[in-house]
């Protein structure tokens, strides 16, 4: 058995090269990279087949599909321990080790996750983001503060699964990544740590270790309804949190107007019109009783009408 698994669902070339490349040279040397192709064609077997590593290993999956090619190679490795690394992320050479490191000084985690700076598409370091504690340090984060800090305010501080390492025998892959019973498309990381917190403290390893690409190739068409659900789905985890009654008092509010800003966002920025329809039902989260907000017809009937008129949009 390996010690760590690193899982590279792949659909881009463009630097997936340099992905690898920083996969293969992590400190930590008792590894095995899975790559998952998930383009119809397999166009991503050459970049692949460049590298002389024995363990470096290449799947064809083509299921377009990002969740479902995450899933296939959670389901091939052997590791102890998995971390995944998008194509167009660059892992430091210390991730490995201070995430490893992490979680065998905190046996009952099942999570460990480092911070990550950001770069531009010629690995131009052009925004660092502050530490949530000093370099070295350790933290464990339970689901109150998430719900809190990441939930309520609308903020992924956590980042990317790129930064984050799993526990692989504590984890069930086919519904880690499940919001109650929503079948989450975008926040899908985001569910994976409320999940996880559920059942133990997450632990944080102070530092940098990891670069998230921001490019101009991953700026989708705001006409996708994958991508409005990376606006909605906030607010999907925002009832759901408040109806089992983890919100308290002044947390709606703080809620509703963040969601505010979002949809705005989404709105004038990504022109997004649809979201319209959900910015205006905002006043329920703080006017009706939190129970039954997860549950409203009237949200869940807002959620189907933006799908619908995106995909409409998207058809025409």
């Amino acid at each position: 058995m390996t010690t760590v698994s690193i899982l590279v669902p792949a659909y881009k070339p463009e630097y997936l090269q340099k992905a690898i490349i920083s996969a293969q040279t992590q400190s930590f040397r008792d590894i095995e990279i899975l790559v998952g192709d998930d383009n119809a064609d397999g166009r991503l077997r050459d970049v692949v087949a460049c590298f002389d590593d024995s363990r470096i290993r290449y799947f064809h999956h083509g299921f377009q599909d990002g969740l479902q090619n995450s899933r296939r190679l959670w389901e091939r490795c052997t590791g102890k321990y998995v971390k995944w690394l998008y194509d167009d992320d660059i892992l430091m050479p210390s991730s490995v080790q201070t995430l490893l490191d992490a979680l065998v000084s905190n046996p009952d985690a099942l999570m460990a996750f480092h911070e990550r700076v950001f770069i531009d598409g010629n690995d131009k370091v052009v925004h660092v983001p502050s530490p949530l504690i000093p370099a070295g340090q350790g933290a464990r984060i339970d689901r109150d503060f998430l719900v809190q800090n990441m939930v309520v305010d609308a903020n992924n501080f956590i980042g990317e699964p790129s930064n984050v390492m799993l526990a692989r025998d504590k984890v069930d892959i086919s519904t880690v990544m499940r919001y109650r019973s929503w079948g989450v498309k975008f926040l899908n990381d985001v569910a994976m740590y409320l999940n996880l917190a559920e059942r133990a403290p997450l632990v944080l390893a102070g530092g940098y270790h990891s670069c998230f690409r921001k490019h101009e190739a991953q700026n989708s068409s705001g006409a996708s309804p994958m991508i409005a659900a990376g606006y909605y789905e906030w607010e999907v985890m925002i009832r759901g949190e408040a109806a089992a009654g983890r919100f308290p008092g002044a947390a709606f509010a703080r809620a509703k107007e963040r969601l505010k800003e979002i949809y705005t966002h989404g709105v004038e920025i990504r022109g997004i019109r649809e979201l319209q329809i959900l910015s205006s039902n905002l006043d329920e989260i703080t006017e009706s009783p939190a129970g039954g907000l997860f549950d409203s017809p009237r949200f869940l009937d807002g959620i189907a009408n933006v799908q619908k008129m995106i995909a409409a949009r998207t058809n025409a």
